[in-house]
């Protein structure tokens, strides 16, 4: 794989992280209902993790010499704290299986800098699981 295809791949990435800060921005604004605050709280949160996604993304593209989209992904405004709490899982789960393909690719570069990409995918991997199991725990008192 050349690094120009792995910066499109990243940033196709990068286009979820982006996605997934305006999902969490978005519904943080309108979730009503029965600990709406309590909600609102861990959407707000799960939006400033989502911000650090994008930036790190950000400078990992341009440190391969490439360009960061300021393209998102779209979601769907939906109503009630399940389904925004299981949709939130869905990506989560979504770009999990995301970082694994493109350690992969990043692995087919044989070189240190594919290496590097693999150590900061393994993070991302890391975090996005974490976040996987929260919304799982969160959704079986639901």
């Amino acid at each position: 794989m050349e690094t120009t295809t792995l910066i499109e791949n990243l940033n196709s990435d990068l286009k979820n992280e982006w996605k997934h800060l305006r999902f969490y921005l978005h519904h943080a604004s309108k979730i009503t209902g029965l600990h709406c605050e309590e909600y609102k709280e861990f959407l707000l949160k799960s939006a400033a993790s989502e911000m650090e996604h994008v930036t790190a993304f950000s400078d990992l593209i341009v440190g391969l010499g490439g360009t960061p989209t300021q393209e998102s992904n779209e979601f769907p405004s939906l109503e009630t704290p399940e389904d925004i709490l299981c949709y939130a899982a869905k990506m989560e789960k979504e770009v999990f299986e995301n970082y694994h393909t493109r350690m992969n690719e990043a692995e087919a570069l044989g070189c240190a800098e594919g290496r590097w990409i693999v150590i900061f995918l393994e993070d991302q991997m890391k975090d996005s699981r974490q976040d996987l199991d929260h919304l799982k725990q969160i959704l079986k008192n639901i």
